[in-house]
């Protein structure tokens, strides 16, 4: 199956999960058990829980010091407080999905090696020949440079682009800062658009 799209813009998408490439994919598949159940749903609570195990940096400490170094900037605390009560909003999830996730992805990185089967289709990087624009931050550990640079490296496109976006204060999540901060507003989006513009 081949794309036919103009274009695909990934925004902070892991992709490859290869070990010791990802610190947060190394923690997450020792936590995980490899024989979970594929029955029921797990709460939002404990998928939060173990995000914050698998990276306290990421998910508990570095949101405390984006949220002291927000304190002299009133849109900066805004924003901060707006995404903490966002990540309030827990919803659950079947346990086959997380199964499906944690072993397929996580475990075994099929959609990289281009293994996974979806639908009866076998998919990965060699399926997507459109042009390709990636945006990192280099300050996500959830979605780090790793997690995207073998996968761009493996498809059969050469129109591909990488941007690098180096995170900034009051966005509380950086895996959410392409989306939210404003330094990524004023630096990061004129390119986005200006690649949309040119992939039309």
């Amino acid at each position: 199956m081949r794309t036919a799209s103009c274009g695909l813009l990934l925004l902070g998408a892991p992709l490859c999960f290869e070990p010791a490439t990802n610190r947060f994919r190394d923690a997450l598949v020792s936590m995980i058990p490899p024989d979970l159940s594929e029955t029921g749903i797990i709460p939002g609570s404990l998928l939060s829980h173990a995000s914050a195990f698998a990276s306290p940096d990421t998910f508990v400490w570095s949101r405390m010091t984006d949220a002291a170094m927000s304190l002299g900037d009133l849109r900066a605390l805004d924003v901060h407080a707006r995404v903490e009560r966002w990540a309030l909003d827990e919803a659950p999830l079947p346990w086959k999905l997380v199964h499906q996730i944690a072993e397929w992805l996580y475990r075994e990185n099929r959609f990289c090696r281009g293994d996974l089967t979806v639908l009866g289709h076998t998919i990965g990087p060699s399926c997507l020949d459109a042009p390709m624009l990636a945006v990192v931050n280099t300050a996500d550990d959830v979605a780090p440079l790793g997690s995207i640079e073998p996968f761009l490296d493996a498809l059969p496109t050469k129109d591909v682009t990488l941007i690098k976006y180096r995170g900034e204060n009051g966005i509380a999540l950086q895996h959410l800062g392409v989306l939210l901060g404003r330094e990524a507003y004023v630096l990061i989006w004129p390119k986005i658009v200006a690649w949309l513009a040119s992939h039309r």
